[in-house]
């Protein structure tokens, strides 16, 4: 077998003649190591010296085994590495030029090699060979410890996405400064060697610590910063930033004190306010921070998100959908519009894409969403009078055929009164509230959603009230009344619009602090036997009026939220 791989060491050689200059030929001893066959030779003399300065001749000079791809003088600009500082040396040349173990170039080669700075690099060819792109001069120089392929330059350093968050090229500061404080070094208890327990306590006699980002982790992202992830990264320049967060602020409102409805009724001296305190100045930064980034991050590997890596500049990208590492869902539009602009940037780890001026972004998609209130989930029933209310679910197949709609969740609240001539009154929660206008929708289901034998629906005719906290966080006396004789169509899951409402302060981020929404049936002697004191609620929609608007303007557009295929379509 020696004998074999040695004659194909020969013949791989021979067959180099045509391939390089004799004057640049490096010659090597098997019987000395990588580092002496280096120091040995002229023409690898700016490499050996960028080497030793590195402290990596030492590396090169013992029984661990390395495959070294070294360029030519005269090939890479060796000044300019020179004065490199040399941590910026090691990582970005050195390192990106040293494997370990044996990589011969024989046959036909389609290697991924990584490399002693973690990077992934293509070793490719058949009988002509490449290294990151870079050719190959000369192969298969035989060493003690391992190989050495001159190269004809040097290999790119290809920053990962993590490294490229740092001002240079493009002006990109704030989002840089934001990530970078959330910097730690976390003990790695895997690479660490332990010591004897103390006190109860696991000792370290050599503790290793990694590099982490606590940031990334709260956006599902925490890879970006290996070499063997792939992912897409939208990058806001400091104007594309700035104007952003512009947008932002006003939907992120709050006051350092509140007072939460915790009970809400119909008498003030039953509604239990509780005072809640919040630095609110804090919080709104940390938000308003938050969901600017929380939209930029992609993973190349699943969903349609691999197109994205062939996008060209200029070029519109056509997906179906994008989806985010948080998994909110993008459709063809608003993916397209996001990419407007941006410079597009290779990295080692997937693509980098710096927005030009402006971050080409709907407020719903990320920091305003539409808001549905599920009304069959108990967290979100505040209190009932005059009723009972019962959580229903209707399972795969059990919804009447003959009534259109979609329930959403399959479940609604069922408010059956206490007696015939009872109008129950029914309150809920509006949990993530931001500081805006929304148009509020709710969603009713019918007497005979699963019941084909009823055949006499009724409508509800209902009174729609709102509480809220005042721009200083003070409660107003009473509920504010939308209206009172909101009235839905039986024969259908139906939406009815109940008003537009524009909350002072937000609600977002405060914990389980909510303002309400009260629905309250209005039935007299008059009209009981036209309406339907018996309440059946699917949901509530907090649609924020920029989008509703949007939405009836552009019929066709598809946006992530199912509430839509009940509320437009």
């Amino acid at each position: 077998m020696a004998t074999f791989a040695m004659g194909a060491m020969i013949t791989a050689c021979s067959d180099w003649d045509d391939h390089y200059d004799a004057g640049s030929a490096v010659s090597g001893s098997a019987t000395s190591t990588i580092w002496q066959n280096i120091e040995s030779n002229n023409n690898l003399s700016q490499f050996a010296a960028l080497v030793k300065k590195a402290g990596y001749d030492a590396v090169l000079n013992t029984t661990q085994t390395y495959t070294v791809w070294a360029p030519l003088n005269g090939t890479f600009d060796y000044e300019a590495l020179s004065s490199l500082g040399n941590d910026k040396l090691v990582k970005e040349f050195v390192q990106n030029h040293i494997a370990r173990s044996n990589f011969p170039a024989t046959g036909t080669l389609n290697e991924r090699i990584f490399m002693l700075n973690e990077k992934v690099i293509d070793f490719e060819g058949a009988g002509s060979y490449t290294i990151g792109g870079i050719e190959v001069a000369q192969p298969n120089v035989s060493s003690l410890n391992g190989v050495i392929h001159t190269t004809n330059g040097k290999v790119d350093f290809l920053s990962n996405i993590f490294e490229s968050l740092e001002p240079g090229e493009f002006a990109i500061d704030s989002i840089s400064n934001y990530f970078h404080a959330y910097d730690v070094l976390r003990l790695s208890e895997s690479k660490s060697i332990q010591g004897p327990v103390v006190n109860g306590q696991i000792t370290y006699l050599d503790s290793v610590f990694d590099d982490y980002n606590y940031l990334t982790e709260n956006l599902y992202a925490t890879h970006i910063s290996r070499e063997d992830s792939n992912y897409t990264m939208i990058v806001p320049t400091n104007t594309a930033w700035n104007k952003a967060m512009a947008a932002i602020a006003p939907y992120y409102n709050y006051v350092d004190s509140f007072t939460f409805i915790e009970t809400p009724s119909t008498t003030t001296s039953q509604q239990n306010p509780v005072p809640v305190k919040i630095d609110a100045a804090q919080l709104r930064d940390s938000v308003t921070h938050f969901m600017l980034a929380r939209g930029l991050f992609y993973n190349n590997n699943l969903y349609d998100n691999g197109k994205i890596q062939q996008l060209k500049d200029g070029q519109s990208l056509v997906v179906d959908s994008l989806v985010t590492t948080g998994y909110d869902v993008l459709f063809s539009e608003d993916a397209a519009n996001l990419f407007r602009g941006t410079t597009h940037l290779k990295k080692s780890n997937g693509d980098f894409f710096v927005t030009g001026d402006s971050l080409y972004t709907h407020p719903w998609l990320f920091w305003n969403p539409l808001i549905k209130v599920e009304a069959e989930l108990s967290q979100y029933q505040a209190s009932s009078q005059n009723g009972t209310l019962t959580s229903t679910f209707i399972s795969s197949g059990r919804q009447n055929p003959d009534v259109p709609g979609v329930v959403s969740n399959r479940g609604y609240v069922d408010v059956q009164p206490a007696t015939n001539v009872s109008n129950p009154i029914v309150t809920f929660y509006l949990p993530n509230v931001r500081s805006t206008t929304y148009r509020i929708y709710g969603v009713f289901v019918p007497a005979n959603i699963t019941n084909t034998y009823i055949t006499e629906v009724k409508p509800h005719l209902v009174e729609v009230g709102i509480g809220y906290n005042n721009a200083d966080g003070s409660v107003p006396r009473r509920p504010d009344v939308l209206g009172s004789n909101f009235s839905n169509d039986p024969t259908k899951v139906d939406t009815v619009y109940f008003g537009e409402f524009t909350f002072p302060i937000a609600y977002f981020g405060t914990g389980n602090y909510y303002p309400y929404l009260r629905v309250t049936s209005r039935l007299t002697s008059g009209n009981r036997d036209n309406y339907d004191n018996h309440l059946r609620i699917d949901c509530l929609l907090l649609v924020p009026k920029e989008l509703d608007e949007y939405v009836k303007e552009h019929p066709d557009y598809k946006y992530q939220s199912d509430a839509f295929s009940s509320l437009f379509f």
